[in-house]
């Protein structure tokens, strides 16, 4: 299992942490403070305040709190797209700065998503967890179908014990034709029939409870694999 680290790109991230009350970031507003249009749907819950994330270029960051959909209304897709998104996975911090910071929770994108702020939304989950395992799975208000359950990869980058510094994975998920392709820091990890994800919709983030996260990007674009 690979245990990655990317200290001189953290070494801001991680100074602007420090002083910057709990927030989730989006690139739409000013840098450290909430960003602009987005949206957050909390699990079990609807408060706003319950979750805090700032734009923090290049990107954002969501701080510790509760597990969450967040997205930007302006970000969705059909057809034939591709979706990536660079994450960073923060170790435990001090409660004190930076709240009841966990690492044992998923994270990742979402894809395909519709009603997500009516009683039953439905999406379709990529997400990857700290024990280098990936899931994708979809969601109709409490209804959730394993499309490929919990399995480990060694591509998948974690933190170990002492770590210091965050762990970095790139979610890519390629929608061509008949096939969509799941990556994970370049590698393959599912290929599934595009008939049985229904991707047309909106495209997000995923946080798990008490998380401490950094995204560089939600690169939406044309496909970009010839294979």
């Amino acid at each position: 299992m690979r245990h990655h680290r990317s200290l001189g790109f953290t070494a801001g991230i991680v100074a602007a942490i420090l002083v910057t009350p709990v927030a989730v970031s989006a690139q739409s507003g000013h840098n450290l403070e909430r960003p602009e249009h987005w949206k957050v749907r909390y699990d079990g819950s609807d408060e706003a305040a319950e979750r805090n994330f700032v734009v923090m270029r290049p990107g954002w960051h969501v701080y510790a709190g509760p597990g969450s959909l967040l997205w930007d209304p302006g970000r969705f897709a059909s057809g034939n797209y591709a979706v990536k998104s660079t994450i960073y996975l923060f170790p435990k911090g001090d409660p004190e700065r930076s709240g009841s910071t966990r690492t044992d929770t998923p994270f990742g994108l979402f894809l395909g998503g519709r009603d997500l702020e009516e009683e039953t939304p439905t999406y379709v989950s990529f997400q990857v967890d700290n024990a280098g395992r990936f899931r994708i799975a979809r969601y109709a208000g409490n209804d959730v179908e394993e499309l490929v359950p919990w399995t480990a990869h060694d591509g998948i980058s974690v933190l170990d014990a002492p770590a210091t510094s965050p762990a970095e994975n790139v979610l890519e998920v390629d929608i061509r034709g008949e096939q969509t392709i799941f990556y994970v820091n370049d590698e393959a990890v599912a290929d599934l029939p595009v008939e049985d994800l229904r991707l047309d919709g909106l495209i997000g983030l995923t946080a798990g409870e008490g998380l401490s996260l950094h995204i560089t990007e939600i690169a939406i674009g044309p496909n970009r694999r010839d294979q």
